[in-house]
């Protein structure tokens, strides 16, 4: 779409219009927006709307808002693709992440309504299950192929510690749901499919959210600090400044320890190396490797995870 261009759909002129990750951020005067492809149902769209005005009116002014189509509509055609536009409001005022997360999920477990399409709240043991067994029958296949690579070789051979991981963590949900009296800050309320630490950077986008236990976006944010190999006294900080707001239950802290123990970094770098093709496989090939290398650091902070907690929870007898 060529800049100043109308844009047929939407009442905004793009007078700027750039790629960024998976969405697309667009300047029209002083407005930004992202608009963000989308296969989902108008129907799922609006839940999401709904759920922004829902934070909006707590109090949360930062919410990126729904824009519809001229029709009205909440998903719309830009350049070829199915999209929905969503404005960007305030900037974050404070850098504090973990006191804005905490603040963001208190509000988002007063949210009376249906969120169907974004429910995984207590769904965590039976959506791996399904992950787990996909990639399985993927690694048997691999296993029978007479023709592999290096890269199928060394999945071949690291799957089953992985899937030994995985099949733990789905234990330690499953142990957790039985052993603790879940708290009231231990309801469910809105996160996101993947939390981390520059999430909110263009603001706070619902297409970004499901609804869930919180310990999801704390996990997944833990998650990539390891993985970038960050010292651990960011981590305590960040998780004592959360529970200054919102003290975490020991449901909670076993729950986020059972989504660190879930190797999703592995399942989706393996899923992306496979997925792909030529020189984008390249670049997660390298990603990949990383993965295999540094699975020894992983396990030790899983080991050492722990000493974190401000409460003590069931330790794994083989780790």
């Amino acid at each position: 779409m060529k800049e100043g261009g109308m844009c047929m759909d939407y009442y905004f002129r793009v007078d700027h219009m750039e790629t960024k990750n998976d969405r697309f951020l667009v300047r029209s005067g002083n407005d930004i927006y992202v608009a963000i492809p989308t296969d989902e149902r108008e129907s799922d769209i609006q839940q999401l709307y709904y759920m922004g005005m829902y934070m909006r009116t707590q109090g949360d002014e930062t919410i990126a808002t729904l824009l519809p189509t001229k029709t009205g509509r909440f998903v719309g055609k830009l350049q070829g693709m199915q999209v929905s536009v969503w404005k960007m409001e305030k900037r974050n005022e404070t850098d504090d992440l973990a006191q804005q997360l905490a603040l963001f999920h208190q509000r988002g477990r007063t949210y009376p309504y249906d969120v169907s399409t974004r429910n995984r709240f207590g769904q965590w043991g039976e959506l791996w299950g399904q992950r787990i067994d996909q990639l399985e029958q993927f690694w048997q296949l691999q296993v029978r192929s007479s023709e592999k690579s290096e890269m199928d070789e060394l999945f071949i051979e690291t799957f089953p510690y992985y899937l030994g991981l995985a099949e733990n963590a789905i234990q330690y949900v499953v142990d957790t749901q039985l052993d603790e009296v879940p708290m009231r800050s231990d309801m469910r309320t809105i996160c996101h499919e993947q939390f981390a630490p520059e999430a909110w950077e263009m603001g706070k986008i619902p297409t970004d959210w499901v609804c869930d236990h919180a310990g999801r976006d704390i996990a997944e944010w833990i998650r990539t600090q390891w993985l970038i190999k960050q010292v651990d006294e960011t981590i305590t900080h960040f998780l004592r400044t959360y529970e200054r707001v919102q003290t975490l239950s020991r449901f909670a802290w076993r729950m986020i320890y059972a989504r660190l123990l879930f190797p999703l970094h592995y399942f989706q770098a393996i899923e992306n190396y496979y997925g792909a093709e030529g020189d984008i496989r390249q670049g997660y090939e390298q990603q990949l490797r990383q993965v295999f290398e540094e699975s020894d650091m992983y396990e030790q902070k899983l080991r050492h995870f722990h000493d974190m907690t401000t409460v003590s929870i069931p330790r794994l007898d083989w780790l």
